[in-house]
């Protein structure tokens, strides 16, 4: 390429820029119709009850109940406790909204206005990108979100993830204004207990809560040699997580007896990864469904006459007792589990809309390497100072990938649960694969 050819690239970039910088509620639209249409086209053309997973039930049940006796119950008309209350709460108000239930075509209603929710997530990635990357870079990373087939199928689901999706992009937004945007100490205090609450929601939402040391931890470093503000909103932050969380903890221990946030991981530690292990334990006899079932069958045994604090702590200690006994093995089905999440292509997205075809696997596998493989080259140029294209604020992306790859290793602790446990990588992916994309588009020209 010559100096004249690449001096009018550089003005064609300069000008493109420009256009977005200056039409931002137009990019705005255009990312927000390009995230809509194939998500209501999933919900809209899927079955009914594709739509809905196994675990549906143990969401609807709190959220009908609270609306008709306004109390937190499972089916059986007793203290729920196995699932936090963000997504039952989230459905509720939809049905308040709607007047609709959660029952036949009804359901159809509530999932497509969550859907349409739910969709704004891309949005609030694209305003977070624009300031964090050059204009152009931070649209296609929007665009690579919006047509995203797994972060598109979420949406629509009668599960957490669409929900802790877009719960996630909010709150990396909020996290960006008030560590770049705020010096006043009250906006800092109001900022940390924003930031904090929406933190508490997530956990709320899906119950991981290391979360909440994770934001506080990125917070201390993202503010940099402002160690006063950096004290003050890591605090304050901690403080506003902590304390829904707690109160929910006691009103576990005061309606069940359970001194915890959830059972569920240790459900999972014992009955699907210990089962998981057990099944590499056997070498090519091990079948880890079988082991699923043959540890589900036992435990109905043992907890017989338990409570469920005693069933909890009764989990912990067959799991982690078998853990030490296979050490290398456990944290060898550990990096199985979390690198199965990360590159599997789970083709079985596509199932609730009956667009499964001949070499889906193939097709969305190479479309997911791919996008790996642009967001690898995304992420040596931030880290290398590559600025070719623009100003990029590495340590913001950093820490979203450091945020949402955390989070999504913790899928190491289960299987099955398909591409659902890797959404958090749906807001770092596609900006990294922007990047990586105008990085090797202007080298495959000058070829």
């Amino acid at each position: 390429m010559t100096i004249e050819q690449n001096g009018m690239q550089n003005v064609r970039c300069q000008n493109v820029s420009t256009w977005f910088r200056d039409h931002v509620y137009l990019a705005t639209l255009i990312v927000l119709i390009a995230s809509l249409v194939p998500r209501l086209f999933l919900t809209l053309s899927a079955d009914l009850h594709e739509l809905k997973a196994p675990d549906s039930g143990t969401y609807f049940s709190p959220a009908v109940n609270l609306l008709k006796h306004g109390a937190f119950l499972n089916g059986k008309q007793e203290p729920e406790i196995s699932r936090t209350p963000g997504y039952p709460v989230f459905l509720l108000a939809i049905m308040v909204a709607t007047g609709k239930n959660l029952e036949g075509e009804d359901l159809r209603t509530v999932l497509v206005v969550q859907t349409v929710i739910i969709s704004w997530s891309v949005v609030l990635l694209y305003w977070l990108a624009r300031r964090i990357l050059p204009p152009v870079v931070a649209f296609t990373g929007a665009l690579l979100a919006a047509f995203s087939p797994w972060g598109a199928v979420q949406a629509g689901f009668a599960l957490t993830e669409g929900l802790y999706i877009l719960n996630l992009a909010l709150l990396f937004c909020v996290m960006y204004l008030v560590v770049e945007g705020t010096e006043k100490l009250s906006a800092v205090l109001v900022g940390g207990g924003f930031i904090g609450l929406l933190t508490s929601v997530a956990v709320f939402v899906r119950p991981i809560w290391p979360l909440v040391p994770i934001v506080a931890i990125a917070l201390f470093l993202l503010c940099g040699d402002k160690r006063q503000k950096a004290w003050v909103l890591v605090a304050v932050m901690l403080v506003c997580a902590a304390s829904p969380l707690y109160l929910w903890k006691a009103r576990n221990l005061r309606e069940a007896q359970f001194d915890g946030l959830s059972p569920k991981p240790g459900e999972n530690a014992l009955i699907y990864f210990a089962s998981s292990v057990k099944a590499q334990l056997k070498g090519a006899k091990g079948d880890r469904w079988a082991m699923l079932e043959a540890a589900r069958e036992e435990e109905r045994q043992w907890k017989q006459g338990l409570t469920i604090r005693e069933i909890n702590d009764e989990r912990w200690r067959r799991a982690n007792a078998f853990f030490r006994e296979h050490p290398f093995l456990t944290v060898y089905t550990f990096a199985l589990h979390a690198g199965e999440t990360i590159i599997h292509p789970y083709p079985s997205i596509l199932k609730p809309a009956g667009l499964n075809f001949l070499g889906d696997t193939w097709v969305l596998g190479g479309l997911w390497v791919a996008l790996l493989i642009l967001a690898g080259v995304g992420l040596c140029t931030i880290l290398n100072g590559d600025r070719d294209f623009g100003m990029i604020q590495w340590k913001w992306l950093v820490a979203l990938l450091g945020i949402c790859l955390l989070l999504t290793l913790a899928s190491g602790i289960t299987f099955g649960a398909g591409s659902r446990l890797r959404a958090p990588m749906e807001l770092i992916v596609p900006l990294l694969a922007a990047i990586g994309l105008m990085r090797l588009i202007p080298m495959l020209r000058q070829n």
